[in-house]
């Protein structure tokens, strides 16, 4: 990898050959970063770096990462970076990165291109930092030079005022002594000329030249070294003033290249884990925190669960933060508020989780809401800033965390829909195949029939012929559950819920005595109707009361609660739960699967038609299970207002 970096020392360039490169590991671009370093440490200076990126490839999952680190090369070695392709790449993925300053006007199509360009804007620095003794004793262009101007503008006057005496004199002891004491004067002159001049270039040229400099650096997004002031004069007040202005700009820059990038990633569909990296990394790095994570309300268990990856904590770590809304923790508390929150010292805050702190090494937390327009998702919590969280960090990370809820909100959207699409997809497969299977049965069964009555010993066949009419009667029955699971709903009814699980659970009332299960309705007093495909949602209790009933040993429990719940909207929450036999962990990311079962007669569609008809409603159902304790089917219904 070495030799494609080649360092020019007298052209202060670091040329850097990408051309048919593919980029896709995080430890190809450290290693990119410690030859730059390298480079840069040898020239002992700021330098250019002319990348050519033809026929360049970069992984998406890398170019984030990518980015980040042209970014910290810029930001700490003052490294310009000028690039040039002829293939597109550079518009369109490093627009992407966000990493460039000025895409437009450092992109070029050759090398010789780049090169010119930076001679051209070396030169021009150069011309315009040049410090000459003529420039600086030129009056027009420097204080000095009209110091130096007055002073001898004062002594020219004093050598013609010397010249008028002396004419008008004949004694010759009196020009000697007219003529001593003017050299006496104009020496003392001279030097006050030339203590002035110093105390001048010392005390405000020399400082102001700094000044310069400073300002020179941050208009070519170069390192920000801030000038020197220790004592209490107007121009050391005038350079703290310029290093706090400068050390502002920066910030504010660094702010503007978060949010920019932040922005490129709305509507583009991209993985929670992505944006949870990319936001926690920003986040931390901006406001110079070690620590940094974002944190999603679970609507299965109702807590906030922190997501991987996060900044500067070990995945294993992340695991462990997670907490019911009604524990007590942070993120919990930022999320039933909906305020952003600060404290730094965690060890006395009344709110702060204790143990996970001293866990995590948390000294200081700012947790700021994760909202989308009404709908609340989470929390975004920043950790251990070294000199403490101040009310403008609380304002940036509000402004962050605005952005990374949209983005948030959108991935979860296109989600949503990489799941829609893929089920009526299957759906129109699922109900082309049971229409053309459904013909051959039907044909089967009238056959079987015929064949039954003109067989002379129909008692000796029988048996065959019950045996293939009941896998007949299976195939259909698996044929009908296929077509339900691909009917779509039809939402053109206002239904009352209510009445729709009492129906069911009077259904299964003889089933319940039977097997000495306890069946418990729980409901709130006032529910507003639902737009509901009554059939298809009788058929949704119908398949989990079934499970339920099935799974639970005699003088156990099936609970159905219901409830009006606000996430951010409102919904309807209706949670079906058992004392049963409980899910195993490893079957419990397959429940929803179609043809997924583990019993013996089952086919495996059930769930698989409850998950689509209540994603049809435009919800949401969740599962939780414990084996031994028992499972609880957990389903949110926008309520439409």
């Amino acid at each position: 990898m070495q030799n494609r970096f080649i360092l020019d020392r007298k052209e202060n360039i670091l040329f850097i050959n990408f051309a048919d490169l593919r980029i896709e590991s995080r430890e190809q671009v450290d290693e990119f970063a410690r030859i730059v370093r390298e480079a840069y440490r040898a020239q002992g200076r700021r330098l250019y770096a002319i990348v050519n990126y033809e026929g360049t490839e970069i992984t998406p999952e890398i170019i984030d990462y990518y980015g980040e680190v042209i970014k910290e090369l810029q930001d700490r070695y003052a490294i310009r970076t000028v690039r040039y392709s002829s293939n597109g790449f550079t518009r369109s993925a490093l627009r992407y990165l966000g990493a460039a300053k000025d895409l437009e006007s450092n992109t070029y199509a050759t090398r010789e291109e780049a090169v010119r360009a930076i001679q051209e804007l070396e030169s021009r620095s150069i011309a315009d930092s040049k410090a000459t003794i003529s420039a600086m004793l030129n009056p027009r262009r420097s204080i000095l030079g009209k110091v130096a101007l007055v002073w001898s503008a004062l002594i020219a006057v004093l050598f013609v005022v010397y010249f008028c005496v002396t004419i008008s004199i004949n004694d010759p002891q009196q020009i000697a002594t007219i003529r001593a004491a003017t050299i006496t004067t104009m020496a003392m002159l001279v030097i006050a000329a030339a203590m002035t001049g110093a105390v001048l270039f010392f005390t405000l040229i020399k400082p102001l030249r700094r000044m310069e400099a400073v300002a020179r650096r941050l208009a070519v997004a170069g390192v920000f070294e801030p000038v020197e002031a220790k004592a209490d004069t107007e121009i050391d007040r005038l350079a703290r003033a310029l290093n706090e202005a400068s050390a502002e700009l920066r910030r504010d820059i660094e702010r503007l290249s978060g949010l920019y990038h932040i922005s490129l990633m709305i509507g583009t569909g991209t993985e929670v884990s992505k944006i949870c990296e990319l936001l926690t990394r920003k986040t931390a790095r901006l406001l110079g925190a070690e620590m940094c994570v974002i944190l999603l309300y679970d609507e299965r268990d109702q807590s906030i669960r922190a997501q991987l990856p996060a900044y500067g904590i070990d995945d294993e770590k992340v695991r462990l933060l997670r907490s019911r809304l009604g524990e007590r923790s942070l993120a919990a508390f930022v999320f039933k508020t909906g305020e952003p929150y600060l404290t730094n010292d965690v060890t006395s805050d009344s709110h702060a989780d204790n143990e996970a702190a001293r866990a995590l090494g948390v000294k200081n937390v700012l947790a700021v809401p994760l909202q989308a327009g009404e709908r609340l998702l989470g929390v975004i919590d920043v950790m251990n800033k070294e000199s403490g969280f101040v009310e403008e960090d609380r304002r940036l990370v509000t402004i962050f965390a605005s952005q990374a809820a949209q983005i948030l909100a959108n991935a979860q959207l296109f989600k949503q829909l990489i799941v829609s699409e893929r089920l009526a997809a299957v759906g129109e497969l699922i109900a082309g195949v049971a229409h053309e299977v459904r013909n051959p049965l039907f044909g089967i069964t009238t056959t079987l029939s015929a064949l039954s009555h003109r067989l002379e010993d129909r008692e000796a066949v029988r048996p065959f012929i019950d045996v293939v009419m009941t896998e007949v009667d299976r195939l259909n029955h698996l044929m009908e559950q296929l077509l339900e699971h691909s009917r779509p709903a039809r939402l053109d009814e206002v239904v009352d819920i209510r009445g729709v699980i009492e129906e069911v659970l009077g259904e299964f009332s003889a089933q319940a005595r039977e097997k000495k299960i306890t069946v418990e309705f729980h409901c709130a007093e006032s529910l507003p109707g639902l737009r509901l495909d009554r059939r298809k949602m009788h058929g949704v209790f119908t398949n989990l009361l079934d499970n339920a009933l099935q799974h639970t040993a005699p003088d156990g429990c099936v609970r159905v609660a219901v409830e009006v719940v606000e996430n951010g909207r409102a919904e309807i929450e209706i949670e079906l739960s058992d004392t049963g036999a409980g899910i195993a962990p490893e079957n419990l990311n397959r429940v929803f699967d179609p043809f997924f079962t583990t019993r013996a007669t089952g086919t495996g569609l059930g769930l698989a038609i409850v998950r689509k008809t209540i994603h049809d409603h435009g919800g949401a159902i969740a599962v939780r299970s414990e084996v031994g304790k028992g499972t609880a089917f957990s389903i949110h219904l926008p309520v439409q207002r």
